[in-house]
């Protein structure tokens, strides 16, 4: 190992913006249905900042993500209560659903609580705590390690520092082991296209032509041209050739 290596720093901070990025980059990776990317994003920012599985179990928690089916996930209104049946799906497909529910009752009757089961990777449950926050509740959740299932109750939050979670988040960011960020960052890549004469044309607020036409905004948009039309002969060329 050379000294530049030896003095790379063991740990990172990494802020908010940079874990949503990474995060749903990944989720979409895991191709889940589109419409769960943002939840399913907060819910490993959350896990991370709970010190749940957070960055270390992301790969695993996101390949089981992928053989998700939220549709399994169904909803039992009984006289004891609401319960929420996972369908054996991954506790972030089933912990907005359980919050929302739980939210309802708490708005209908006073009494915000509901029991989950038949979910896996159960300890995960514990992201609506932080979840909640957003509509200014506090969430208790208790997982029954043995059975797999949770009770969740919800009730109006009393004090600024039960609902403040994200503002520490945004302020300080989050500690992560410098290797583990690092192969997460680069497989995040993994969403994005390739990079192209044409996916460098389509980038932005502007499309510019093979011929070098501008189409879009004129105004002084600091796009640098010169990198965008690098390969345009090339392209051009190769175009006509067909």
């Amino acid at each position: 190992m050379n000294s530049c290596q030896s003095n790379l720093p063991s740990t990172l901070t990494v802020s908010l913006r940079e874990m949503r990025m990474v995060f749903e980059r990944l989720v979409q990776v895991a191709r889940v249905e589109a419409g769960l990317v943002p939840s399913l994003r907060d819910c490993a920012v959350y896990s991370a900042a709970l010190g749940l599985g957070g960055f270390s179990r992301l790969d695993a928690n996101l390949e089981l993500l992928s053989r998700a089916d939220p549709h399994a996930v169904t909803i039992i209104d009984s006289a004891e209560g609401v319960v929420v049946d996972g369908g054996g799906q991954h506790a972030w497909i089933v912990a907005l659903a359980a919050l929302d529910i739980a939210t309802e009752r708490l708005r209908s009757n006073g009494e915000g609580v509901v029991t989950v089961r038949n979910q896996i990777e159960s300890d995960e449950l514990k992201v609506v705590e932080a979840l909640a926050q957003r509509f200014g509740l506090k969430a208790i959740v208790s997982v029954d390690g043995a059975g797999g299932s949770a009770a969740i109750k919800v009730l109006p939050a009393t004090d600024a520092s039960e609902i403040a979670i994200l503002d520490r988040i945004r302020e300080s960011g989050l500690g992560v082991d410098a290797a583990t960020w690092w192969a997460l960052f680069h497989r995040s890549a993994d969403a994005l296209a390739p990079d192209s004469y044409l996916s460098r044309r389509h980038a932005g607020p502007i499309i510019v032509e093979a011929d070098g036409k501008v189409i879009g905004r004129q105004d002084e948009d600091e796009t640098d041209f010169s990198l965008l039309l690098a390969d345009a002969p090339k392209a051009v060329a190769s175009t006509s050739k067909h």
